[in-house]
């Protein structure tokens, strides 16, 4: 991963890299503070305290919290057509055809999301690394739909949802059945029906921040400058990013972003120089990698990792309901 202890770092491997004058000095002064959340051994999600930030394990909410929903499909029926012809073409025994009418009944209908992780603000804030973007109080909490990777991208969110909320009195909220039941019959591995229930394994990694700078991916491909740095070692599967600049898998990515917000997803024009520079708005508030855990709820993820952002504008407004995300693998 590419992380930075401050801008003196960045500078000298620019010089390291003999980097062009320009490019050195553009990549240093719009450098962002980032924090980096290491992950803590899996433990029983009833032995964290509520409020800890984690992934996995069930969020802790506020009374008033409504648990997020994706909303039901525009094209159910032409959704639910095209997974038979693929359950024609690629027979996977019954449980594959049970997974995939699971799924089909609940094309027409708002769903409850997965739970991912939750980040707490007013903790994180003290960090030297707090991104001064995000609100310095109140819990971050992020959801997603975990039947997304049988129908694509349908919602101009991009499967995701992101809650903040600086209201007290949180209580650890059990996961809609629903989204258990997803779970059980293996939703989010191609149908491979899990061998116990839900229960019987609801772990959570807590996380620790690693404060740091970040450098923008979006000036060029120049920008990719890795660095050894055992603050920033991270277990495998770790690594996940509060604010600062999104470090991507791929490609530059604030141009699907843009599309997708737009209900344009998967369209060729996601590097076109007029989507770029609208995508550029965006601001990214979290990445949420393929931890340990989250394989439960995130369909086919061993080796990817989901990022999210919110329009700079509802940003400041802290209208994290508008917020947007996409994926990459390696």
């Amino acid at each position: 991963m590419t992380a930075f202890a401050d801008l003196l770092s960045i500078q000298r491997a620019c010089n390291t890299l003999n980097l062009d004058t320009a490019l050195s000095r553009a990549l240093v002064n719009t450098a962002r503070p980032t924090i980096w959340l290491r992950h803590g051994d899996p433990v029983d999600d009833a032995a964290l305290t509520v409020g800890v930030s984690k992934v996995g394990g069930e969020p802790d909410l506020p009374p008033g919290i409504i648990w997020p929903t994706r909303p039901a499909l525009a094209d159910p029926n032409g959704t639910a057509k095209r997974l038979h012809t693929m359950l024609t073409n690629r027979p996977g025994g019954d449980d594959v055809a049970q997974c995939v009418e699971f799924v089909i009944e609940h094309l027409a209908h708002e769903t409850p999301m997965a739970f991912l992780a939750q980040v707490n603000l007013s903790v994180m804030a003290n960090e030297p690394g707090f991104d001064p973007s995000l609100p310095d109080r109140g819990m971050l909490w992020a959801f997603n739909d975990p039947f997304a990777d049988w129908y694509g991208t349908q919602s101009p969110s991009g499967g995701i949802s992101l809650v903040w909320s600086e209201a007290g009195g949180l209580e650890r909220r059990a996961t809609p059945q629903v989204a258990r039941e997803a779970w059980q019959k293996g939703v989010s591995d191609y149908g491979c029906r899990m061998p116990e229930p839900w229960e019987a394994d609801v772990k959570a990694e807590p996380l620790t921040p690693v404060s740091g700078w970040s450098i923008t991916p979006r000036l060029s491909r120049h920008a990719y400058i890795d660095l050894a740095d055992e603050r920033f070692e991270m277990k495998e599967g770790g690594g996940d990013q509060l604010g600062g600049w999104e470090e991507p898998i791929q490609q530059k990515m604030h141009g699907e972003v843009e599309l997708i917000s737009t209900g344009k997803a998967g369209s060729e024009q996601a590097y076109a120089e007029s989507v770029l520079s609208a995508g550029e708005r965006w601001r990214h508030v979290l990445t949420i990698n393929a931890e340990t855990y989250l394989w439960r709820l995130m369909p086919t993820w061993g080796d990817g990792a989901m990022f999210m952002f919110v329009d700079e504008e509802e940003l400041e407004a802290r209208r994290f309901d508008k917020a947007v995300g996409t994926s990459q693998f390696t």
